[in-house]
C-alpha cells in the first residue's frame, strides 16, 4: 500500500490528493484494475453504452440500420460523500513510549506518531473502500443489517437492477454438493457459465470476460479440483481459470457469491481529481482546549454496472 505521510495541518483539494489517494487507490480492486475507475466524479457520472449496428448490402442511398439500429444508452454512477473522523487522546500518548518525545502536560502528539496514525487510517480506508466496492449495502442474510454500508456496491447494483441475471440459493458454497447443506463450487461455476441464467452470449468465450470470487471460494475451488484428481490443473497454473475464463479474487469480494463479467462493465467512481477532498491531522489543545489529536478525511465513492445484461451472478440469499 502507498504510504501517506501527513504532518499536523489541514489539506484540501490538490494538496490533499497524495494523502486521500493513498487511502482510496490502495484498495486491492482499484490497485489491480479489477474494475474501471473514474477519479473526477463530483457527484454523478454518466456512463455511455452503445448497442446495435446493422450490416446490410450496399446501396446508393444512406439508410440507417433498421433491423438492429445503433442505440445509445446510459448508466448513472452516483458517488456518496464519505468521511473519516477519528481522534486520539494526547494524555494517553504521554503515558506511552510517545511520552519520551513530548514535553509538558500540554504537549501535542509527536510528528512520527501523527505520520503513523495517518498511515493506519489510510490502510483502514482502503480496506473499507475495497469491501464496499463489491458488497456495499448488500446482505446475503436478509434478516441482518448489511455488513458494509458506506456506498452501494456492485453486487447490490445487480440485485436491484438485474434479478433475471442471478441464480440464488439458500445454501452456501462448499467443496462438493451436500443435499440440504451446501452447493458444490463446481456446480455453481457451471451455473454461471452456461444455461439460461448463466453468462449471456455477448460475453461467452470473450478473453476479456472474467470470473470473480472471494479468496475463500477460490480455496474451495482448488480443493474441489484436487478431490476430482485434476492434479494437472494444480501443477501448471490452470487452477486460476475455469472453462477458459480467468479467475479474479478481489480482497473485498464476499463469500458464497460468484460473478462473471467483463472488467470494463464494472465501474468505481471517486472525486480524487476534484477540489472536494480533504485530509487533516489536527491538534486541538491550543484551539478548543480538548487534549486530542484528530484525523479527518473527506472524499466520495460509488459503483455502477454499465450493462446489467452483460453478466451473471450466483449468490447465497438467506430469508429473513
Amino acid at each position: 500500500m502507498a504510504n501517506a505521510t501527513v504532518n499536523v495541518g489541514t489539506y484540501a483539494g490538490e494538496a490533499a490528493r497524495p494523502y486521500v489517494a493513498a487511502a482510496v487507490l490502495s484498495a486491492d480492486t482499484i490497485a489491480n484494475n479489477y474494475v474501471s475507475t473514474i477519479e473526477n466524479v463530483h457527484s454523478k457520472a454518466v456512463l455511455r453504452k452503445f448497442s446495435g449496428v446493422s450490416l446490410a448490402a450496399a446501396s446508393c442511398t444512406f439508410t440507417p440500420g433498421a433491423a438492429n439500429a445503433l442505440t445509445l444508452g446510459e448508466a448513472v454512477l452516483e458517488a456518496t460523500a464519505l468521511q473519516v473522523n477519528e481522534q486520539v487522546c494526547n494524555k494517553d500518548l504521554r503515558a506511552t513510549w510517545e511520552g519520551m518525545q513530548m514535553r509538558g502536560q500540554s504537549s501535542s502528539a509527536p510528528a512520527d506518531f501523527t505520520t503513523y496514525v495517518a498511515q493506519y487510517v489510510a490502510a483502514k480506508v482502503a480496506e473499507g473502500v475495497e469491501h464496499n466496492i463489491w458488497a456495499g449495502n448488500w446482505k446475503k442474510d436478509l434478516g441482518e443489517a448489511a455488513p458494509y454500508a458506506s456506498f452501494t456496491g456492485i453486487i447490490q447494483n445487480i440485485v436491484t437492477g438485474a434479478p433475471d441475471r442471478e441464480t440464488t440459493s439458500t445454501l452456501p458454497l462448499a467443496v462438493a454438493d451436500a443435499s440440504g447443506t451446501s452447493v458444490g463450487i463446481l456446480t455453481a461455476l457451471d451455473k454461471i457459465t452456461a444455461g439460461a441464467e448463466g453468462a449471456p452470449s455477448t460475453i461467452i468465450g470473450d478473453p476479456n470476460t472474467k470470473i470473480f470470487m472471494s479468496r475463500a471460494s477460490a480455496n474451495l475451488y482448488y480443493r474441489a479440483l484436487a478431490g476430482t484428481n485434476q492434479i494437472q490443473f494444480l501443477n501448471d497454473g490452470l487452477v486460476s481459470r475455469y472453462a477458459g475464463y480467468d479467475i479474479i479474487t478481489p480482497g473485498g469480494f464476499p463469500d458464497d457469491c460468484l460473478l462473471i463479467s467483463k472488467i470494463d462493465n464494472l465501474y468505481f467512481g471517486t472525486d480524487l481529481l476534484t477540489d472536494h477532498i480533504q485530509a487533516s491531522v489536527l491538534d486541538l489543545t491550543g484551539v478548543t482546549g480538548d487534549d486530542v489529536t484528530r484525523v479527518i478525511m473527506k472524499f466520495s465513492g460509488g459503483t455502477q454496472v454499465v450493462d446489467l445484461n452483460g453478466l451473471a451472478v450466483w449468490r447465497q440469499e438467506i430469508a429473513a
